[in-house]
């Protein structure tokens, strides 16, 4: 029988590492996030703690000679102004600087103003980029506007941006599948990606509902920067593989 293999789409780069305080009122970190070797999506979420938030403000930094922005956006089902009966329009993403985007979000709606958003893994916002090189994009998270301004504001009128235990900003940190070659030993399954989470490479032989992910190798950190992994061939004729991280 002749062995194949296959990435599937969400494989080719997905991750999430979150440095979180338990204490934090808001905990902020990204998730990436690949279609195809050269688009990469970054997706910014909370996870909020009881206080309810009206407002946030964030800013997502990277290396403009590496990535171009090609789309930003909040996420309109959460955050938005409303009377009560239609909604307006907000501020969109600020792409005009090179090497950072700046999203700010609010929710009011007029028939429960002190509504507010709360929950986890709520999402801010999304910024997605093309490649313009083949070096590992590297992203950091900061809080939006930095003088004059209240970025996350609770529903109950608190600043969160200078309070004790307020905001707690994590990394964002990506996976960057290279490829998989066949050689003499197996399949040789190569990924990129930071070195302070524990790396978990997964396969299935399925791409469909029934296929389960099960590890095949676990790499705690440090990790390096490069990794390669042999899969022994086996009687299966396809293979699927993705690589998730995790702190």
């Amino acid at each position: 029988m002749k062995s194949y293999f296959s990435l599937c789409a969400a494989a080719v780069a997905a991750g999430a590492f979150t440095l979180q305080s338990a204490s934090a009122v808001v905990n902020i970190y990204g998730e990436t996030a690949a279609a195809g070797s050269n688009i990469i999506t970054v997706n910014i979420y909370a996870d909020l703690a009881t206080n309810t938030l009206v407002s946030f403000g964030v800013r997502l930094l990277y290396n403009p000679n590496n990535l171009r922005v090609i789309a930003a956006a909040k996420d309109p089902a959460v955050w938005y102004l409303s009377d009560g009966r239609t909604r307006y329009p907000y501020t969109d993403p600020d792409t005009s600087t090179p090497g950072e985007v700046l999203i700010l979000g609010a929710k009011f709606d007029g028939l429960n103003p002190r509504q507010g958003v709360t929950g986890q893994h709520v999402r801010l916002g999304n910024v997605t980029f093309s490649r313009l090189s083949p070096a590992l994009p590297q992203f950091t998270l900061a809080l939006g506007r930095l003088t004059a301004f209240d970025n996350f504001v609770t529903a109950s009128g608190s600043v969160l941006d200078t309070a004790a235990d307020g905001i707690a900003i994590g990394n964002v940190s990506t996976l960057q599948m290279l490829g998989v070659t066949r050689g003499p030993g197996g399949f040789y399954v190569q990924w990129q990606g930071g070195s302070q989470a524990t790396q978990y490479l997964q396969r299935r032989f399925s791409a469909g509902p029934e296929g389960q992910w099960v590890d095949i190798f676990t790499n705690p950190p440090p990790t390096a920067t490069t990794v390669t992994y042999t899969n022994p061939i086996g009687t299966n004729g396809t293979s699927f593989y993705r690589v998730r991280a995790q702190p």
